[in-house]
């Protein structure tokens, strides 16, 4: 009997398909408005109304001469993102399964490496070779220092990030509740809550805390998500983001011992471009081809106080 296990050749059951599970997850970067920069050192300004005071003139009086206040410069630095793929003469030549061209797919992969690149540095703390990670404080760069741009929370107004000290969720949300305040009294309206997931599950926490219950009637799920945050202050939806959590240049580990949550008005945040995403041939040096992908960009905190943060908030599951 002739059976396959005898057929010396038979066609190759392989699915003409490539399953990619790593993330490109750039939600800040991708939501803030693209506007355009034109020098390595992008500048903007912001201002504020003097306090509300009791106002009252009697007829006729002299202008009250309060003198002028002038605007506040503010400015953050293009950073310059860069990759490169490479491929051989003979992998682009040969059928492939799930890609026509090698090339093709490898610039796929390297452009959405470099969006994940530039919302870590946006959002994420490096590890640093003396210490834990901290976000990017900003350089200026020379000829053989790379420009880096200042992270978002390294943008904002003092008093509107806060150090968590939280021992329980209860006291977390008040945190949270008291820095969603002071950025409001300032005249922000943010409208997002974004986390990293590992620091995601306290703020479903906050459901059953101070008594909380929810009525599940008689459907058969157990549910644990907060989507919707809803204070005095206004409503934060909550949106989780992979690269806020610190990260280690050495190994390209995360490191969830701490963490930040982020209050954004995106009306206030923007991604000025000076060079955006784009690839290029490098000189052939041998049997493959090189391109190398590149863009220039930095990020802008468009008013100091319009956010809010809470740093250094336990990844553990903090009791409610």
């Amino acid at each position: 009997m002739y059976e396959t296990y005898t057929q010396e050749i038979m066609a190759e059951d392989v699915q003409d398909e490539v399953y990619i599970i790593s993330p490109v997850d750039n939600p800040v970067c991708s939501m803030s408005r693209s506007i355009r920069a034109t020098a390595r050192t992008h500048q903007w300004s912001e201002d504020i109304l003097r306090p509300a005071k009791q106002n009252k003139a009697v007829e006729g009086a002299a202008s009250p001469g309060t003198g002028e206040k002038y605007v506040t410069p503010l400015e953050n630095y293009c950073q310059i993102f860069t990759d490169d793929a490479e491929v051989s003469g003979t992998v682009e030549s040969v059928d492939k399964y799930g890609r026509d061209s090698e090339m093709a797919y490898q610039l796929e992969l390297t452009y959405g490496a470099l969006a994940n690149d530039e919302e870590a540095a946006v959002m994420g703390a490096f590890y640093t070779t003396t210490g834990p990670g901290v976000p990017q404080a900003g350089a200026v760069g020379d000829a053989s220092t790379a420009r880096e741009l200042k992270a978002f929370v390294t943008q904002l107004d003092a008093s509107v990030v806060t150090a968590s000290s939280a021992a329980s969720v209860a006291a977390l949300e008040s945190e949270l509740l008291a820095v969603h305040g002071v950025c409001y009294g300032a005249g922000g309206n943010p409208g997002y809550l974004m986390t990293a997931p590992t620091f995601a599950a306290n703020i479903g926490n906050m459901a059953y805390a101070a008594g909380r219950g929810r009525d599940i009637r008689n459907e058969r799920r157990l549910i644990n998500v907060i989507d919707l945050y809803v204070s005095y202050y206004g409503e934060l939806d909550v949106v989780l983001d992979r690269n806020i959590v610190e990260i280690d240049t050495a190994d390209a580990t995360a490191n969830a011992d701490l963490g930040t949550y982020f209050l954004v008005d995106f009306n206030y945040a923007a991604t000025p471009v000076l060079r955006p995403t784009t690839d290029w041939a490098i000189a052939k040096a041998g049997d493959s081809d090189v391109r190398q992908v590149l863009r220039e960009s930095t990020f802008a905190v468009l008013n100091t106080k319009a956010h809010a943060a809470i740093t250094g908030v336990s990844s553990a599951s903090l009791p409610l």
